[in-house]
């Protein structure tokens, strides 16, 4: 898997209708679109995974043996993690992590799907995108999204605003 998935779920992301709903015809015209923008249908696929599952819900998260943070708990990053996010989008995380806009599930849950898509480095760009999407894809965190955008925009142009 390659920079083209994170492609594909950018355009993906700009064409998802805003209630969230994707029925057949729309993935397959989406998917079409995207096969005609030159993405091989392994990545297509993947993309469509990768973005539905965002939309799971709580209740999967919660079912699993994975013990809730603590107010005083601090995240590690694992070996994998640490090779594969760079020092700007594990710095990045860090910065999240002690804002109080982001609920600690939200960061474990921009981690989890930076990881799921297999790249070989993860950059602040790409750490940025996922943080947009998984943002808007939660309803308890629709109102960050404005603020997810601005914090997307290279750094010359977030100086302007």
């Amino acid at each position: 898997m390659k920079e083209s998935v994170l492609d594909a779920l950018m355009f993906l992301l700009d064409n998802y209708s805003e209630d969230g709903a994707m029925d057949n015809e729309d993935r397959d015209e989406l998917a079409g679109q995207l096969a005609n923008m030159g993405f091989e249908e392994g990545e297509i696929d993947h993309a469509f995974d990768w973005l539905e599952s965002l939309a799971q819900d709580e209740d999967d998260a919660a079912s699993t043996d994975c013990q809730p943070w603590s107010e005083r708990g601090q995240r590690h990053f694992s070996p994998q993690e640490l090779y594969r996010l760079t020092v700007e989008a594990r710095g990045f995380l860090i910065v999240l992590g002690q804002n109080p806009m982001i609920d600690r599930p939200s960061l474990d849950r921009i981690i989890d799907r930076a990881m799921a898509l297999d790249l070989d480095e993860i950059d602040l760009e790409a750490i940025k995108w996922i943080t947009q999407m998984v943002v808007y894809n939660r309803p308890d965190t629709a109102h960050l999204y404005a603020y997810m955008e601005e914090l997307a925009l290279p750094e010359s142009l977030r100086r302007l605003h």
